[in-house]
């Protein structure tokens, strides 16, 4: 039997650490029956953890999958090494939700709420992407035919749903608006404060209030310091990428340059 406190006893943030029982649950499956197993739809922060772990078993495989190649949520596939990758059946498929109007009024929370309003956990679906008149989402295999079946308004809107193959799936392109501000300094509050146009107390309480995500990891301190590549989330209102710190004005104050998701 695993040992579990010693994959876990360095993981701080309790959430994580759930996560991190849960894979190795999934990892002591695979190691006493051969089973192929799957984890939940994970976050780039939580994946990142978790393969760290998974790295300290020579006798199992894994890879990670998201339905097209920038996905960002993703399911880890766990198996032993003499299986080969591509016998073990997909655990996700995708969905295309179509209007005969535009989605011009709907957003990704829209759809989102909608799959969650069916009684389906945020961990069992994947990226939401939308562009025009077309959603596509990923979800796991298992719900897949539930939500095909049940969903029928996204909002106020009917929608009609089909399955479709994963190849199909079609990334938006990001677009960014540039910014270029001058901050007091490099705190997480200031850049918030400036990015999303919030006054410096409207952010403090933002961050304290666990809205606030710096590479897809909750942060709940306003002081810390963000650094070049940081992608910021706030809940809500979006997401900016520090894409350059350009240096210090005479007045002492700190260029940046930011990439804000439009």
């Amino acid at each position: 039997m695993l040992n579990r406190d010693q994959y876990i006893e360095h993981i701080q943030d309790e959430k994580l650490k759930l996560v991190a029982v849960k894979l190795l649950d999934k990892v002591e499956m695979v190691m006493r029956k051969h089973e192929v197993k799957y984890t939940n739809f994970l976050t780039p922060y939580e994946i990142k953890h978790m393969l760290a772990i998974l790295n300290t078993f020579e006798e199992i495989c894994f890879f990670a999958i998201g339905g097209h190649e920038d996905a960002e949520r993703k399911t880890l596939v766990i198996f032993q090494a003499y299986l080969d990758p591509s016998d073990i059946e997909s655990p996700i498929a995708a969905i295309e939700i179509q209007s005969s109007t535009r989605f011009n009024q709907l957003m990704h929370r829209d759809f989102l709420g909608a799959i969650l309003g069916l009684g389906i956990k945020r961990e069992k679906i994947g990226d939401i992407l939308l562009q025009d008149d077309i959603c596509q989402v990923v979800i796991t295999t298992e719900l897949r035919d539930y939500v095909l079946l049940n969903l029928v308004k996204v909002g106020n809107m009917s929608v009609k749903v089909r399955e479709i193959e994963l190849e199909e799936i079609k990334a938006p392109d990001k677009v960014y608006k540039e910014i270029r501000l001058n901050v007091a300094s490099l705190r997480l509050d200031a850049i918030v404060s400036a990015g999303f146009k919030l006054s410096r107390s409207e952010a403090h309480v933002l961050i304290q209030k666990q809205r606030c995500s710096v590479n897809w990891e909750v942060i709940d301190k306003p002081s810390n310091e963000v650094s070049c590549g940081d992608l910021i989330s706030i809940r809500g209102k979006g997401r900016m990428i520090v894409e350059n710190i350009e240096g210090t004005t005479r007045s002492g104050r700190t260029s940046i340059k930011l990439h804000k998701l439009i």
